[in-house]
């Protein structure tokens, strides 16, 4: 099992692509509202490029809310700097586009693609052989956090309901349905304090309990990879607890909106 992955996403500053639907409109990729999408105007191979305003240092990528791809559809993604705008370089090769054969049960995909860290402004997307238009919630992209030791035994999946169940006084049921968030709470129980000072203390200082987080219990191949990724937020109280003189403790809660 790889160790898991924590990443906070970079803002896309600005995106553009070579076909999109009316009203589904590239910038979308870069907000956070699961139903306010990005999709391809038709069943055809397209590409999406990103801007993220400067040159950053980007290893990871991830889409959630993927539809309109099947087995057969592959994304390869290339780079540009800002000095370089209109020089693309290979930064993977064509792979296919879901993360694993095993939807998500809401049947919205997920894509997860890593690589050698690189310096880009620009990232190009290229969708190849989708199955009907493609659509994109959200684009998540920056530099992955990978702890030098994994999180511990005791992990919580479940999902969080947003919905209520209540009762009259007569005992009449009155339940209000509501969106069931996936959630996941590990423990990271062995992490060093230099991890803490130059990962973990800046990474919750940044995000606290209201900005999005990319959380993926293991990132290495397989049929189910697309459930163990989550983006969402932070729940909880944050901290990282010393134990020892260098052993750290960090509870990460992630409530995700896909």
């Amino acid at each position: 099992m790889a160790n898991a992955w924590i990443m906070a996403p970079l803002p896309i500053a600005a995106a553009s692509a070579s076909s999109s639907a009316a009203g589904r409109d590239p910038v979308y990729v870069g907000n956070d509202y699961a139903g306010v999408v990005w999709r391809s105007a038709s069943a055809s191979a397209t590409t999406l490029t990103l801007d993220l305003g400067a040159d950053q240092t980007v290893d990871t990528l991830a889409l959630f809310g993927v539809e309109g791809a099947g087995p057969s559809t592959l994304l390869s993604i290339n780079g540009a700097t800002a000095g370089q705008p209109g020089t693309f370089t290979a930064l993977t090769p064509p792979a296919p586009l879901l993360a694993g054969a095993v939807m998500l049960r809401s049947g919205r995909g997920v894509a997860l693609a890593d690589f050698a860290p690189a310096i880009c402004r620009y990232l190009r997307l290229n969708f190849g052989a989708p199955v009907s238009p493609i659509e994109v919630a959200r684009v998540v992209v920056g530099k992955r956090i990978a702890l030098k030791r994994n999180f511990g035994m005791g992990g919580s999946f479940g999902v969080r309901d947003l919905g209520s169940v209540e009762f009259s006084r007569r005992g009449v049921l009155m339940r209000r349905r509501g969106k069931k968030m996936r959630t996941a709470s590990i423990s990271f129980s062995n992490i060093h304090r230099d991890e803490v000072e130059a990962m973990i203390q800046p990474l919750i200082e940044r995000l606290g309990n209201t900005e999005t987080v990319l959380l993926v219990t293991n990132p290495e191949p397989h049929q189910e990879r697309q459930n163990r990724c989550y983006f969402g937020f932070l729940v909880g109280d944050l901290a990282a607890v010393q134990r020892r003189a260098d052993g750290f403790e960090a509870q990460t809660n992630v409530a995700s909106l896909f």
